[in-house]
């Protein structure tokens, strides 16, 4: 009776350990996949993005030379036809908007959007701004350089950068820290990146800018599509 008892805790060692072994395997899975181009991004099944038009309602972002145009208003003219585009190419993703009209969200309400929602991307639009004549599209990712968030902004900036908008590159961290991150980048929970789609102070980017919107829009779109659907 003593050897079959020990035979059964035995057993049940093993079977326990068994157990705990195949979830570390999967949790190391997870882990090890989550800075993959090709990562299981649907953990409920559904292709999500979501984007985040900078600024808004009492936060105006940057404006033009003359003062009349709010960059405000550009991500959001922008982000809208980003929704669109991607609603005709790719109708099985959900496209969620941290807002939708002149709303102001504070840094922290735009990041818990897209952490209630479940978003496997997350793709915030700004304009950049300078005193002098800079101009061009650039795209900021985390500064750890993750895989996926790198693929992301690589996949964005190629696509919009043919033929419509001079290429300043993908960089890292922010513009007066390298080893920081822009709080949307480091406080969502999925891959991200942050556009800044042409100067609001370059006369010539915004005229890019307006003549071709929609090529822009749909450019960002495929881009967004196809690393949601490489995570299939």
């Amino acid at each position: 009776m003593k050897n079959r008892k020990t035979k059964d805790t035995q057993k049940y060692i093993i079977l326990v350990a068994a157990a705990i072994a195949l979830a570390l395997i999967a949790t190391l899975g997870r882990i090890y996949f989550r800075d993959d181009e090709a990562a299981d991004f649907m953990a409920d099944g559904v292709l999500r993005v979501c984007l985040d038009p900078g600024h808004g309602g009492d936060d105006p972002g940057a404006k033009s030379a003359d003062g009349l145009r709010s960059e405000k208003d550009d991500c959001l003219s922008l982000a809208l036809k980003i929704r669109a585009a991607l609603a005709d190419r790719y109708p099985e993703t959900d496209v969620v908007m941290t807002r939708e009209d002149d709303t102001y969200l504070t840094l922290e309400e735009r990041c818990d959007v897209a952490n209630r929602c479940g978003a496997d991307l997350f793709v915030s639009i700004h304009r950049n701004s300078a005193d002098g004549s800079a101009s061009g599209v650039e795209i900021w990712a985390d500064s750890k350089k993750p895989k996926t968030d790198r693929h992301l902004a690589e996949k964005i900036l190629k696509a919009v950068g043919v033929g419509v908008a001079s290429d300043r590159g993908v960089k890292y961290g922010t513009a007066s820290n390298p080893d920081g991150n822009y709080y949307v980048n480091a406080n969502t929970d999925m891959p991200s990146c942050l556009i800044e789609m042409g100067f609001i102070t370059s006369q010539a980017d915004n005229d890019l800018l307006d003549q071709n919107i929609d090529a822009y829009a749909a450019a960002i779109a495929e881009a967004v599509g196809e690393m949601l659907n490489a995570g299939k």
